[in-house]
């Protein structure tokens, strides 16, 4: 697959994941930020998060030199993607969005399909956990905030301005650069190592 690294050309400024929904990993001091839009529907994106994303969580991010930030990006194409990514978003708030990311890309074949999304996170979680993340999903005040987290992330996105899932725009020493497609760690890690770290 073709890796595309570029600079980019806009002042978009990094929105942190809030302590009421950490969708991170990684140290807010790593000299180097990845952040992932992604779509729990795109098979692409799928592939990154138990290859590349994978193998910098227990290399890169373990050591400290990377942070990765997770972005929602649901396609349109996708209709159950945008409900996808609420329930992971709710499951971030009582710290269990890696658990839930991980059953949404590992099942989307079949939630896709049958758009069950809340039965497959309640396979995940213990009934307390998912009574929780059923209440912050019904609550309209929780439900409107997870709305305008998701509604923030695709702005950023637009504003890349970013075409495809999966995208990943590393960032450090200064300098941003897009990385799409579903790319294979080596790739990944040498271009983080090519990034002028201060």
């Amino acid at each position: 697959m073709r890796v595309l690294l570029l600079p980019l050309l806009f002042a978009a400024t990094t929105l942190f994941a809030t302590d009421a929904m950490d969708r991170s990993a990684g140290s807010p001091n790593a000299p180097v930020t990845l952040e992932v839009f992604s779509d729990f529907q795109c098979p692409h994106c799928a592939r990154l998060h138990f290859g590349a994303i994978k193998e910098a969580l227990g290399d890169c991010v373990a050591s400290g030199k990377v942070r990765i930030i997770y972005r929602d990006f649901p396609l349109q194409q996708h209709p159950y993607a945008r409900k996808a990514a609420q329930y992971a978003d709710a499951a971030a708030r009582i710290g269990r969005y890696d658990r839930i990311c991980d059953a949404l890309f590992r099942t989307q074949e079949e939630w896709g399909r049958t758009g069950d999304v809340e039965g497959t996170v309640a396979k995940e979680l213990t009934p307390a956990e998912m009574a929780k993340v059923r209440k912050i999903l019904t609550d309209p005040k929780s439900l409107a905030e997870i709305n305008n987290e998701i509604d923030a992330d695709m702005a950023l996105g637009y504003k890349i301005p970013l075409s495809e899932t999966p995208t990943m725009i590393l960032s450090g020493g200064g300098k941003k650069y897009p990385v799409k497609g579903d790319v294979r760690y080596d790739l990944l890690k040498q271009l983080i190592n090519s990034l002028p770290v201060k």
